[in-house]
């Protein structure tokens, strides 16, 4: 058995409303949330805002990762999550009928990045991954461990993602342990390139008195100097620890 803390900070582009926001996470925990569990899944994604409904897609594939646990990510369960996400449109639209150019649109289908991270309480962890959505693992005062990207410039505009028409799936994937201490942070691309980027900022974004309210005032004041892409945003904090004490976020 194993104590985890973990939470979720998000935010949407700016200009635009938070329903608008199109990244996921999983699971969709309150503020600072404890379990006690022997295994601990989660995941973030981030849908593509040029294609259709990407939100609702990437969060189908959190969903999907976290509460069905799968052993590697395979195009037969894209095809399922697919029919799941064009009847959920279908429901939303039914009153009011997609005009003909967004049907077209939506006939190319979704797109969205996924990461998802699995900690065991037998000190291990595995991650799998489609795209640039980005897994830290951070041991205070030693080097942090960085998947699948590194270093800042390997982001570009073209990264691999899980498609509602794949027929094939190019997942990487990392494994390591983890101690007493150990954190995990899981970001989507725009967050994750300011994190690698910007190494006396990252202080901030790992602190315990961290709240929503600090996370945004982050961002935002990232946008205005530019360090920061204007894209949706998510980080999901993780710190697992043995026993009944889950330790610190910092």
């Amino acid at each position: 058995m194993m104590r985890v803390r973990f939470n979720a900070f998000w935010m949407q582009k700016a200009g635009n409303l938070p329903e608008e926001y199109e990244d996921a996470f999983a699971p969709n925990a309150s503020p600072d949330a404890d379990t006690g569990c022997d295994e601990f899944w989660c995941a973030v994604a981030d849908g593509a805002t040029e294609t259709s409904f990407s939100g609702l897609w990437a969060q189908l594939l959190v969903d999907h990762f976290v509460n069905q646990r799968p052993a590697q990510i395979k195009a037969d369960h894209l095809s399922g999550l697919a029919l799941n996400w064009r009847q959920a449109i279908d429901a939303r639209t039914a009153h009011k009928p997609l005009p003909w150019y967004a049907v077209e649109k939506l006939e190319r289908g979704a797109f969205s990045s996924l990461i998802g991270l699995t900690i065991r309480a037998d000190g291990s962890w595995r991650a799998l991954c489609v795209g640039d959505s980005c897994l830290f693992h951070v041991r205070p005062h030693q080097a942090i461990r960085a998947f699948p990207y590194y270093h800042p410039d390997q982001f570009n505009n073209h990264p691999v993602l899980l498609s509602t028409n794949a027929e094939s799936v190019e997942v990487q994937g990392a494994r390591g342990k983890w101690q007493d201490g150990d954190y995990f942070l899981l970001m989507t691309d725009a967050l994750a390139h300011f994190f690698l980027s910007q190494r006396k900022l990252r202080a901030h974004l790992v602190s315990d008195a961290l709240d929503q309210t600090g996370f945004e005032q982050i961002v935002a004041g990232a946008r205005d100097d530019r360090i920061c892409r204007n894209d949706d945003v998510t980080l999901l904090k993780i710190a697992p620890a043995a026993g009944d004490d889950p330790g610190g976020l910092a």
